[in-house]
């Protein structure tokens, strides 16, 4: 059973949201590049980055000494009403507007924030992860919740609701006007509305309650969670102590969202490989027994952007078809490269893992376990180093980082499909990191949630 509940989040000063709200906001910390991260931080003193992802100043004698910074920035802005925790218990629903990055689309999506049990007896394996997490964030974002005593960013989940029944009861108990609405730099609009623990939110909590919570976003916050709960219960333990029934150590903040809302939307992420001692030469020759390479080059100083579209269009044609492809640009180079995985290496993958296929020959699968550690010789190790792979979900930008940053050579994909997601988790497996890109990201700052072990959650039990 899939056990939420509402809770008392910590907000920011409702007067500051109304007039600031765009400015105190930011995406979540794993998809900002550093020089974002900068930005976040000088645009407004109460930006949320200065708790999630603080400036690391010159004097600093550890790297992850600004969590002590983040933790007695948080307490000050408490005590001086910046933030605020809220009185009574709710279940925060949230209308996400959106432009569609590639089609330029307005959408939205429709969700809501609330508390999910992680208890050791909880959910019976009704919440299910899909892709592995790097071991340094497990272990950062552990030490800044050790730090913080606070989960400062949701979990970001999605449910089965074919028939909109859970979506219908959220909006009867919301009514048609907002509490809120802020619109942030990045131009995505929220419409908040605080629901109220009151004895009505007993259905929405039943509905979800026989449902399935499938992970999209937020894999290491997930775990940081469980991690926390384990260490502080052992902590407790050893004191003679012990939480109180329904701990607040029990519970993760997640934003859930149905899988059928047509704002649920998955892009493609692409791979930088920046750790790579081979020339051009080299790499091109070690992936010709894997795959069929077609070159899409241009002269010099022009026809560039117009090997890039061909090469993007081709990639989407074939993909189509069932083909396993990439796209590939390497340093310094004068044309985009096009590979097809070889119609034997599919079929040897197929055979030797039949039991595993719909995980094997997914295009992430195979471009780590073929292309990365088969034919470029990467190590788990490697690949469990945030630095030897950066991942982004623009094309242009994984192309610059390779012309102008550290970056040796971009990879391009075709997104993993919502239907190959639920294949592989349904059969208990788990997809490379960085398989998946949900879009729009939910925004950080909304709502935090203080984790105080003696502290009760006084959840609603779902109606029979």
């Amino acid at each position: 059973m899939v056990k939420i509940a509402p809770f008392k989040g910590v907000v920011y000063n409702k007067s500051r949201l109304e007039s600031e709200g765009g400015l105190l906001l930011a995406p979540p910390y794993d998809v900002l590049t550093e020089s974002q991260r900068q930005e976040y931080l000088d645009s407004h003193e109460n930006n949320f980055l200065h708790l999630d992802l603080g400036r690391t100043l010159p004097e600093d004698q550890e790297a992850l000494t600004w969590h002590e910074r983040s933790a007695s920035t948080l307490n000050a802005w408490l005590n001086s009403g910046v933030l605020v925790r809220r009185e009574q218990p709710s279940i925060i629903m949230m209308d996400t507007e959106w432009a569609h990055p590639i089609t330029g689309r307005r959408m939205t999506r429709h969700g809501f924030i609330c508390l999910l049990c992680i208890g050791e007896s909880a959910n019976g394996g009704k919440v299910k992860l899909h892709e592995k997490t790097f071991s340094y964030h497990k272990e950062e974002r552990l030490d800044l919740m050790k730090k913080t005593r606070c989960q400062l960013s949701p979990v970001f989940g999605f449910f089965p609701d074919p028939d909109d029944a859970i979506l219908k009861t959220m909006y009867d108990l919301g009514g048609s006007v907002p509490d809120l609405t802020i619109t942030e730099r990045s131009g995505l609009s929220h419409q908040i509305t605080f629901l109220q623990a009151q004895s009505s939110l007993g259905d929405l909590i039943s509905r979800l309650a026989s449902s399935t919570v499938y992970i999209a976003d937020g894999h290491h916050r997930f775990e940081t969670a469980l991690k926390y709960r384990q260490i502080i219960r052992e902590e407790m333990s050893k004191n003679d102590q012990e939480p109180p029934a329904n701990s607040a150590l029990d519970y993760v903040l997640i934003y859930l969202c149905p899988m059928s809302d047509p704002g649920l939307v998955v892009l493609p992420t692409h791979r930088v490989l920046s750790k790579l001692d081979l020339s051009n030469e080299e790499i091109l020759k070690a992936l010709e027994p894997f795959a069929e390479i077609k070159t899409f080059p241009w002269p010099k100083g022009g026809a560039e952007k117009a090997a890039l579209l061909e090469m993007r269009k081709k990639l989407i044609r074939d993909d189509d078809k069932g083909l396993t492809v990439f796209g590939l640009y390497l340093k310094g180079a004068e044309a985009y490269y096009f590979l097809k995985l070889k119609e034997k290496v599919k079929h040897k993958i197929a055979r030797s893992n039949s039991k595993e296929a719909c995980l094997s020959c997914l295009d992430v699968s195979i471009l780590t376990n073929v292309v990365f550690q088969e034919a470029l010789g990467l190590s788990e190790a490697d690949l469990d180093d945030p630095k030897t792979i950066s991942y982004f979900s623009d094309i242009d930008e994984t192309i610059e980082e390779v012309k102008n940053g550290e970056g040796r050579a971009a990879f391009i994909l075709n997104h993993t499909s919502l239907e190959e997601i639920l294949k592989v988790t349904e059969a208990g497996m788990v997809m490379p990191r960085k398989a998946t890109y949900f879009y729009p990201k939910v925004s950080s700052g909304i709502v935090f949630n203080l984790v105080n072990p003696m502290e009760s959650i006084q959840g609603m039990e779902p109606q029979s």
